[in-house]
């Protein structure tokens, strides 16, 4: 039985909700079937809306340290905005909390451990605070989802990062010391090359997916443009792999898309040019490494991720089982915290690799929850997009190839405020079953 799916709204009894409210417009006009087809598609996307404005402020300001653009705070203030919107949810939407938190318990898993790590932990009240700030952050990824839809929130993330990358592009030219480190390299109005490297890869998969669903195909394409302009400038390896793997799955799909007969050429193109990198890789492996390394501007330590590994390597090993609590090995006095600081001659908070991080904070517990809540959203989006191939309803697949790569060089999840955070909560589906009797539908996925 087909569901209808991607609903900004889950019944008919939310038709009287406000339109210009942060938690979005309700009522069963605002929704989008996923579509076959790019005309097809973009014909049925909803309007965004004024409620979508919020979210698109989020999006460009949240990533943003205010102090470096002289906006002093303005990313903390976005935050508080984003949790007490997740507070709304809870009391207005009180009838869909059971339903919807049901459908994430593995997501919301994290926030629990996290909290519940103050039991443990070094520094209790830091992770008793930080695990609270993490459920907010994960219930507003779930009030992205339910009152915006797919199509909607795909837009939002577009039309945010393009503003951030256009205020990016236009302080890199007008004043060039807040937006470029001492190597040259472009940061933007963020902290780090690979805060604007990850953003601008994550841009180029909305624009790919919304340029082939047909919406706004002049902007969709600047967009596209300005955001690997940008990933080039900031000359993070990181994320140009990142952005790689995200793309190689709507390659798939475009193939898949267009017959057996494209489909069945690109498979045997693919599998002879596995068959020689196979054959190249077993000859000279060392040396394609080596050299692979050099190309993206890395050594053999991949810029010092290797030494922060061994650090936190041996902090697991010091507790195994359930970790030093969440955000403790950062804070805590008796920790190598400062020494690491020392040798690393930078102020890190995270170990450049997620698996590193939920080791420290709750041993071999966190490190088997994080992966199998991964797996599980992996497979659930797969299942999802299946249903209906829209291009758009493809981006949670591209988002989540690009995060595989993410979670093993840097630190986007489990972190209490994070937009990958919020987006690995927004991009679980929402579906509707109709009912017979025409009672309330029931929501599930």
């Amino acid at each position: 039985m087909a569901f209808p799916r991607d609903l900004a709204s889950l019944g008919p009894s939310h038709a009287s909700g406000l339109a210009w409210s942060p938690l979005g417009p309700y009522g069963p006009d605002h929704r989008w079937a996923g579509a076959g087809g790019a005309g097809e598609g973009v014909d049925a996307m909803p309007r965004l809306g004024v409620a979508a404005a919020a979210w698109i402020v989020l999006f460009l300001f949240a990533p943003v340290v205010g102090e470096q653009i002289k906006l002093p705070g303005v990313d903390k203030a976005v935050w508080i905005g984003t949790d007490l919107i997740a507070f709304a949810f809870l009391v207005l939407r009180r009838d869909l909390v059971a339903t919807l938190f049901g459908s994430r318990l593995l997501l919301l898993s994290w926030p629990l451990l996290a909290i519940a790590s103050a039991l443990w932990s070094l520094t209790p009240g830091l992770s008793a605070y930080h695990g609270l700030q993490l459920l907010a952050t994960i219930v507003a990824g779930i009030t992205l989802r339910t009152t915006m839809g797919l199509s909607r929130l795909v837009r939002i993330v577009f039309l945010g990062l393009l503003a951030g990358q256009l205020l990016s592009a236009f302080l890199t030219v007008a004043a060039p010391a807040l937006t470029r480190g001492t190597d040259g390299n472009w940061a933007g109005i963020y902290s780090h090359k690979n805060v604007l490297g990850s953003l601008s890869s994550l841009q180029i998969l909305c624009a790919a997916c919304l340029f082939l669903q047909g919406w706004n195909r002049l902007l969709t394409a600047f967009g596209f443009c300005l955001a690997l302009a940008l990933l080039l400038a900031t000359h993070s390896a990181t994320a140009l792999v990142a952005a790689t793997a995200g793309l190689m799955p709507l390659a798939a799909i475009f193939a898949w898309r267009q017959g057996k007969h494209v489909t069945g050429f690109c498979l045997g193109i693919a599998i002879a040019l596995a068959g020689v990198g196979i054959l190249v890789a077993a000859a000279r492996g060392a040396d394609i490494s080596a050299s692979l390394l050099s190309d993206l501007g890395k050594d053999t330590t991949l810029t010092g991720r290797t030494v922060l590994w061994q650090f936190g390597l041996d902090q697991f090993w010091r507790e195994p089982l359930i970790g030093i609590g969440y955000k403790a090995y950062w804070e805590s006095p008796v920790t190598t915290a400062a020494y690491l600081h020392f040798v690393m001659k930078q102020k890190l908070w995270f170990f450049h690799n997620n698996f590193i991080d939920t080791a420290v904070a709750f041993g071999i517990v966190g490190v088997i929850l994080f992966t199998v809540a991964l797996l599980d959203t992996a497979r659930r989006v797969i299942a999802d997009f299946a249903r209906s191939s829209g291009y758009v309803e493809a981006w949670p697949i591209l988002f989540m190839s690009q995060l595989f790569v993410l979670v093993c060089f840097e630190c986007p999840l489990f972190v209490n405020h994070g937009l990958h955070q919020l987006l690995l909560a927004a991009i679980l589906p929402v579906v509707r079953s109709p009912t017979i009797d025409g009672s309330e539908p029931i929501t599930r996925d």
